[in-house]
């Protein structure tokens, strides 16, 4: 967003180094690597906190650097905070010999830091000339000047697009800039946005899906930049040189709304004047936060030989190979580093073989009795981690499974070690120790092949569409607790005291605010086409939905009594579109925006059409119609889903 003109392309002075700069391929979820919250605005005041953000002024210098054609204020018409929400409206009006207004805050001086998990979710406007950011600038920016500071965009959108940017920018002998775009979604709506730095990589993620990343390792490609602390930005600029200068005047007024930002960190590394008085060592490095080898991070205490109960992250471990030999493993990785030493001896770094979902390496020479300490670097479902925890191995002749627990061959066959959607967490707030879970059953050996011990679970996210069920007791059996959404802290009743886990879909009724009645397929019908209508709830599958979410941020709801979807019948763009059901061909006619509103109520938006689901004439009569029409916020067009299994 600052000096420079968007191409998403690498500059000259870049391409050299291009190839550094391509990380290792990572699912597309975002892991939250932070434990503690630094600092946040939740913006449900009824004033913008000045002790937080300051409001920039004017046209700046050549309309910003790329010829812009707002006027920045800090008038309550341009910014202000209700409702919960904080909106920075952009309006076609004349002032100061401008055009337009906006407006354009920062944290300089306020708050600064180095490294974290930032989260925000946003609702962008779309539109010719419209330019949304969420960006962050180095905090040196008055004593080194623009690329050298260092710029992330976390969030650009220009135009009518129904996509995001993430780009970072930063001097390589000239400027120099690497992005990329997420795929297509509904930007107008409520998403959640992150981005994960540490001193490895920056990564970028809608709803969690990964749509920019870049390697800042060793400040490789001149990106030291990265190294050191940034502020935060928020504005919406109207026209310049990226999105251009066709401005469409009958969009106004045009705003950006914003729920929350937090951000979390592992090692505290900040500044802030806004109510946090911890400083520490503010613009170090802190190479050690995400990558260093002290022990037992992320993993225990050093428990050592056939005394060691630790069981290693993503199943990390040690076993016997041959008399004077050993295997070091990581289970369901995509690949790894070993860091190790025999009997305290210097450090090698060997990286391991690959072999379907397994890494693994041996080491030679081993006698009877020798201690081997060792560590790992690998990127597994749950996302980077590095050098995650130190464990010691002592060998001996003959064992079949010495120190580190995990080893694939030594788990039960009932063992479900699926990754998938659900993350769990060892610490609160999405902190320490993770991994992913699928759909299915996880006992405690399951969950150890995870890297989890007994009872050591915290936190949970679970994304719209799913059901996690947390057992007490291992093998399904004890006290139970249902979770149906990300849950920054499971409560007294189960913090750290859950021994097994069932991931199932969730399974819901849907229900008309207006009407109190659910969506129902007419007839229990099973043919493409079947009309859908309210009814009253039978308790029959007729009325049961499960929702899958697409990678566009998109829902697909089906039908449980045969998989059929509903879908918005003929490909109809018009108010009055039927809904009916049709096989699930994953078009985007079946594809739905639900945007959660806040009382438990939901809008349901097809993807299509741009249209809500609404009950036709207002109706609260049984077998009445369900259609597509302007979305208004109104009562008929409001759905409530109500877990059923």
């Amino acid at each position: 967003m600052g000096l420079h003109k968007k191409t998403l392309a690498l500059a000259g002075a870049f391409l050299a180094c291009a190839s550094m700069l391509l990380a290792p391929c990572v699912p597309t979820q975002a892991a939250t690597s932070s434990s503690t919250l630094i600092w946040s605005d939740e913006f449900n005041g009824s004033s913008l906190d000045t002790s937080k953000w300051t409001c920039e002024i004017g046209n700046g210098s050549g309309g910003w650097g790329n010829n812009e054609l707002e006027y920045y204020t800090n008038r309550s018409e341009n910014v202000s905070v209700r409702d919960g929400y904080l909106h920075i409206t952009a309006r076609n009006e004349n002032y100061n010999g401008y055009n337009y207004t906006s407006a354009r805050l920062k944290t300089q001086d306020k708050f600064y830091f180095t490294y974290g998990h930032i989260e925000a979710r946003v609702a962008l406007p779309s539109g010719s000339g419209i330019w949304p950011a969420f960006w962050m600038l180095g905090q040196n920016i008055g004593s080194v000047g623009w690329p050298a500071c260092g710029e992330t965009d976390i969030i650009e959108a220009i135009n009518a697009e129904n996509k995001v940017y993430g780009t970072c920018h930063w001097d390589s002998n000239g400027h120099a800039e690497y992005g990329n775009s997420s795929g297509n979604f509904d930007i107008t709506q409520f998403h959640t946005y992150t981005c994960d730095w540490d001193s490895q990589y920056i990564r970028m993620y809608v709803d969690g899906n990964k749509y920019h990343e870049i390697s800042i390792a060793n400040s490789t490609g001149s990106t030291e930049e990265f190294h050191k602390p940034s502020f935060f930005l928020l504005n919406v600029a109207v026209g310049g040189n990226w999105p251009g200068f066709n401005v469409d005047n009958s969009r106004f007024p045009q705003e950006m709304k914003v729920d929350y930002i937090r951000v979390y960190q592992d090692q505290l590394n900040y500044t802030s004047t806004s109510g946090n008085s911890v400083d520490n060592n503010q613009g170090n490095n802190n190479s050690g936060n995400n990558g260093g080898n002290n022990s037992g991070n992320n993993g225990g205490n050093n428990n050592s030989g056939n005394s060691d109960s630790t069981t290693p992250a993503s199943g990390m471990g040690m076993s016997y190979a041959s008399a004077n030999s050993a295997s070091a493993y990581v289970n369901d990785s995509s690949w790894a580093d070993i860091h190790y030493s025999v009997n305290g001896g210097g450090q090698q770094n060997v990286r391991m073989t690959q072999n379907g979902n397994k890494a693994t390496y041996t080491i030679n020479g081993l006698n009877n009795n020798d201690t081997v300490s060792y560590w790992f670097t690998y990127s597994n479902t749950s996302g980077y981690v590095q050098d995650t925890a130190r464990y010691s191995y002592t060998h001996t002749a003959g064992s079949t499974n010495n120190g580190g627990s995990g080893s694939g061959s030594n788990n039960s066959g009932s063992s479900n070690n699926a990754s998938g959607d659900i993350y769990i967490y060892q610490d609160i707030n999405y902190g320490g120790r993770s991994a992913s879970l699928g759909l299915g059953n996880y006992n405690l050996a399951s969950l150890q092949a995870k890297g989890f011990r007994n009872d050591d679970l915290s936190s949970i996210k679970v994304p719209f569409g799913y059901k996690v069920t947390l057992y007490a007791d291992d093998n399904f059996t004890g006290r139970t607790k249902v979770v149906t959404s990300d849950t920054n802290w499971i409560g007294n009743d189960f913090n750290d005291a859950v021994s097994s886990i069932k991931v199932e879909k969730a399974r819901y009724r849907i229900f008309s605010r207006h009407s109190g009645l659910c969506l129902d397929v007419a007839n229990a019908s099973h043919d493409s086409g079947a009309n859908i209508q309210q009814w009253y709830e039978n308790g029959n599958d007729a009325q049961v939905f499960e929702v899958t979410m697409n990678s566009d941020s998109s829902f697909t709801i089906t039908s449980v009594m045969h998989g059929k979807a509903l879908d918005m019948g003929g490909w109809s763009k018009e108010n009055g579109g039927n809904l009916i059901i049709w096989d699930n061909n994953n078009t985007d006619n079946q594809r739905w925006w639900i945007t959660d509103l806040g009382d438990g109520y939901s809008s349901i938006i097809n993807k299509y059409s741009g249209k809500g689901l609404d009950v036709d004439a207002w109706s609260t009569a049984g077998g009445a119609n369900i259609q597509q029409w302007d979305y208004l916020g109104q009562a008929n067009q409001q759905w409530k889903f109500v877990l059923v299994n």
